[in-house]
């Protein structure tokens, strides 16, 4: 074992984990990084230039970042590292830290350990650089027990388009190029689309769709929890419609749809024989349990092995249920191992932290949740719901199935199952049909009064509209040139920023009356103002909000802002990802560039510039890779950190205007768009924070998937573990002293 260099746990495997090693090339553990950011949201970033004392305190955030690290340091680990060889600990240079050494690391009897260590901390630039050494003595009890797994910083969105509100199109286009598959738009409340719009969709809806323009992109669906309406749209192409109750009026006619489908048993859920929740299943009824007449809504529900159901308790807590990976029952409907499903823990589950889900189920209904199935004339291939009405002429079914009563003028169907009575006018079936009713008149190949004849529900769809809230001050850390104000004076901190020839200019730079050397490293950096203000030091407004006007040049990384930015007209594309901590990012329609995320925009420009951002670089013309795993969870190598795939990261809302934006939108509330079409490579998330309606009446948005999963990922924190540890681990200082 090289005992130089610190190992991390070998169960730390998330981005977290990696993000230092990748800073800087070296192993160490994700917790300096995670301590990283929670440090610089804790503790004041009021720094002055030429103060020993910041650079004392950058020294002390340095020990107690290490502090932290040794906690998590699995117990096996620590003999490896006894010795007085000295270890490099690196990747605190966002703390302000220079250098830290562990210079020795020794038993203290007991299975505990004391380790020596040298931080040193830096401030300022130039002549005024001032620096703090503090030699520390750690004692160290390791914990046992299992280590936790911290949070993974990479995610994928739930679909490329995620809308956590009312979507309302009114005009304008939208949408998905290129997508991996028919999940394009994800709505979390009602989504309307007008006739004066073009926008084509595929994808789910928690609340009601209503359609009287657009359409559905072709093989495509549209899947809702509420009703689906639709009085106009463009002809479909092996569309499906599967909703709570799905109407379709007269004004629609022509192209071919898949399947349309309505409908749910509505049912107690039993454990034990006690009642303990509700939920709306899809299924069939077992015939021995049915009490009633004709058509069939009572008795036990045999759920079928697809979907996903919502199980609400008693004590009001909601749980997911997975009916794909438990065990039911073909002739009861038992259902066994459900204990395995996910607590929702959404707006609605307002149930005891500690609420769980039994593992043995049985779905008992009570009634019938939606299942109205209404059309005129169309061309389907499965017809099914509760209640089916035809009203149209010479309409074409392969199968029809209701549960309960079918009313129908005109058409062909192929086969044909109704659970109630049949009211036809002209109809013909050319296949095999069975009614456990009546029917009006004869009909060639249907056989009435069938007891026992029911086809079941197909059950409501459940729409994923699950968002993960974004803190701006997670990426602080990640940053390469941060803005704020400080005392109400404006700065610029660069951190993690090298020149070409490999030296660092990370320090902070006052924005108002900077020194000579600050100033000629700013003039470098940046020209705003078509050309008239190099070092663009009038970026900060007198309301507190920041400009980028007339950017001539602006140098590649993450841009951190700590209010409202404005860009305002730009000469060169902008390779950056823009990460808003307060009010909202705008992209105004004065004459500009793209906006292009650092890892969209390729290692060379990013990497081989005159300044580079080296966490984001491995080197002058690649970027940083990562191991990660697939959506599969299966272990991959990635390239280019999460960070690098976003363009804007906003806690609050934007407005745009006819941009082109090569990179992820990840917006905390909503979404303003104006002119233009706004087209994003890449994925938009509106409302991660607070709800958030988003109406559109010209313009409109057209997203491109990117190709590889890579450039999916965003920088948003999921997963993760706090161990089991039989006896928590614990770290203190013995005694310190300035060298």
């Amino acid at each position: 074992m090289d005992r130089s260099r610190f190992s991390p746990p070998r169960k730390q495997r998330g981005i977290s984990t990696l993000l230092i090693v990748l800073m800087v090339g070296l192993a160490v553990s994700v917790t300096v990084a995670a301590t990283i950011y929670s440090l610089r949201g804790t503790q004041s970033q009021q720094l002055t230039t030429h103060s020993a004392t910041a650079a004392q305190a950058a020294a002390w955030r340095g020990v107690e970042a290490l502090r932290l690290y040794l906690l998590q340091v699995e117990k096996t680990v620590w003999p490896g590292w006894v010795g007085d060889d000295a270890k490099q600990v690196s990747g605190l240079g966002a703390l302000g830290v220079r250098s830290a050494v562990v210079s020795s690391v020794r038993t203290a009897g007991g299975g505990l350990y004391q380790v020596t260590a040298r931080v040193t901390g830096e401030a300022g630039v130039g002549s005024a650089l001032t620096t703090a050494t503090v030699e520390v003595v750690y004692d160290v009890a390791p914990g046992s027990g299992t280590p936790g797994t911290p949070e993974v910083c990479h995610s994928l969105p739930n679909a490329p388009m995620v809308f956590n509100g009312n979507l309302n199109y009114s005009g304008g286009s939208l949408e998905v190029v290129n997508p991996v598959d028919y999940e394009n738009v994800v709505v979390a409340g009602d989504l309307t689309i007008g006739g004066g719009s073009s926008a084509r969709i595929s994808g789910c809806v928690k609340g009601n769709v209503s359609l009287s323009g657009g359409g559905i992109t072709n093989n495509g669906h549209l899947h809702s929890e509420g009703n689906i309406t639709i009085n106009g749209m463009g002809n479909p192409s092996g569309t499906t419609l599967w909703g709570r109750n799905v109407t379709i009026g007269n004004g629609v006619g022509g192209g071919n749809y898949t399947a349309i489908k309505a409908g749910a048993y509505s049912a107690v859920v039993y454990s034990g024989g006690r009642a303990i929740g509700t939920a709306e299943v899809g299924g069939k009824l077992v015939a021995a349990t049915v009490t009633g007449g004709i058509p069939w809504t009572k008795g036990n529900v045999v759920p079928f092995n697809t979907g996903r159901v919502v199980i609400t308790l008693n004590d009001q807590s909601r749980f997911l249920l997975d009916l794909s990976k438990v065990a039911i029952d073909a002739n009861s409907g038992a259902v066994s191992g459900a204990a395995v499903s996910a607590r929702l823990r959404d707006d609605k589950d307002k149930g005891p932290d500690d609420a769980s889900l039994p593992d043995a189920l049985i779905f008992t209904s009570v009634s019938v949740a939606g299942g109205n199935a209404g059309l005129y004339t169309l061309s389907v291939g499965q017809l099914w719901g509760q209640k089916v009405s035809v009203q149209g002429w010479s309409g074409s079914y392969s199968t029809l199935w209701a549960g309960g009563d079918i009313d129908m003028v005109s058409g062909t169907i192929g086969n044909l199952v109704g659970g109630g009575n049949m009211t036809v006018r002209d109809v013909r079936v050319t296949g095999n049909g069975r009614l456990a009713g009546s029917l009006n008149t004869p009909l060639a190949n249907v056989l009435s009064a069938q007891a026992g004849t029911s086809p079941g529900l197909p059950g409501i769809p459940w729409c994923d509209a699950r968002v993960k809230s974004v803190d701006a001050e997670n990426y602080k850390g990640m940053a390469n040139y941060v803005f704020e104000s400080v005392n109400g004076l404006p700065q610029l901190t660069i951190q993690q920023v090298k020149r070409a020839d490999g030296s660092s200019i990370d320090g902070v730079y006052p924005l108002r009356n900077p020194s000579a050397s600050q100033l000629q490293v700013l003039q470098e950096l940046m020209t705003c103002t078509n050309g008239n203000a190099q070092g663009c030091l009038g970026m900060r407004q007198g309301n507190g909000s920041w400009l980028l006007d007339g950017v001539r040049k602006m140098p590649a990384g993450v841009l951190w802002f700590d209010a409202a930015v404005t860009v305002s007209g730009t000469t060169v594309d902008l390779l950056n990802t823009v990460v808003n901590k307060g009010g909202d990012v705008t992209l105004d329609s004065s004459g500009h560039r793209d906006l292009v995320a650092p890892n969209f925009a390729g290692a060379s420009k990013v990497c081989g510039g005159a300044f580079y951002p080296s966490n984001l670089c491995a080197s002058r013309s690649a970027f940083v890779t990562w191991e990660g795993t697939d959506s599969q969870g299966k272990p991959v190598t990635y390239t280019g950190l999460p960070i690098g795939n976003t363009a804007i990261i906003a806690e609050e809302g934007a407005a745009m205007a006819g941009w082109t934006i090569r990179g992820s939108v990840l917006l905390g509330k909503q979404l303003a768009t104006s002119g233009a079409v706004v087209t994003i490579h890449g994925s938009l998330t509106v409302g991660s924070n607070q709800r958030a309606d988003t109406t559109i009446t010209a313009g409109g948005i057209s997203l491109e998937v990117p190709n590889g999963s890579g450039l999916n990922l965003l920088p948003v924190c999921g997963g993760g573990s706090s161990g089991i540890p039989s006896a928590p681990a614990s770290a203190s200082v013995l005694w310190s002293r300035y060298l």
